[in-house]
């Protein structure tokens, strides 16, 4: 009798860098409290969410009025912010690097995946613009931009003209910190983008799997 034949592992053709970076991703199992949420409840994501968009919200307030982007505490709060902005990445490099990561209990509506995308990127575009703020603020020698980013506003619409490539050029960056800051950011709204684009594609392209599995 002859042995049944299994399919090849996921990135085999990727060979030595596949498993490596999977498992680099898959370490956000341990540390990320987004993976340790249900994945069938909608409300305890939404919620989760929220509680981040609340301390963004609180970080600018306390950071712009209190401590006005100075000292010890400021850099807490934007280390804290930089910890959901590498959370988003790992989820979304994940998303991009497993290609099949969709699972039973996932979100099945596209169309609240593509809110959740809107409210990610644009959460993105403010992580950065607190970034720009607190960064121009702590090392102006080595994150500034012309003119100055005098204020959080002006650090918001400099994010996202960045994140949205309109790259209007005034304000822009000349410190090497605030240049390493928009490369990164443009390149996680596309990346963005294009890991939500896979998820969609392939969660639409299970159920012909299955029809040709069955034929």
């Amino acid at each position: 009798m002859a042995e049944e034949k299994k399919p090849p592992i996921f990135g085999h053709h990727l060979g030595f860098w596949y498993p490596l970076v999977w498992r680099i991703l898959a370490s956000n199992k341990f540390w990320s409290p987004s993976m340790w949420l249900p994945r069938d409840s909608a409300l305890a994501i939404d919620i989760y969410i929220g509680i981040w968009w609340l301390f963004e919200i609180v970080t600018v307030v306390l950071c712009g009025k209190v401590f006005h982007w100075q000292g010890l505490l400021t850099k807490c709060f934007v280390l804290m912010v930089l910890f959901r902005f590498i959370d988003l990445m790992f989820v979304l490099t994940s998303i991009l690097v497993r290609g099949n990561y969709r699972r039973v209990g996932d979100w099945p509506s596209l169309n609240r995946i593509t809110l959740l995308v809107l409210f990610n990127s644009f959460e993105i575009m403010f992580i950065f613009a607190i970034l720009y703020r607190a960064c121009g603020v702590l090392f102006s020698e080595i994150a500034g931009t012309i003119p100055i980013l005098n204020s959080f506003f002006d650090a918001l619409y400099f994010s996202i003209v960045t994140g949205t490539t309109l790259g209007y050029g005034i304000p822009h960056p000349v410190g090497y910190l605030s240049r390493i800051l928009s490369m990164i950011e443009g390149t996680s709204i596309i990346l963005l983008v294009i890991a939500v684009i896979s998820y969609i594609t392939g969660g639409k392209r299970k159920p012909e799997d299955r029809e040709h599995k069955l034929e």
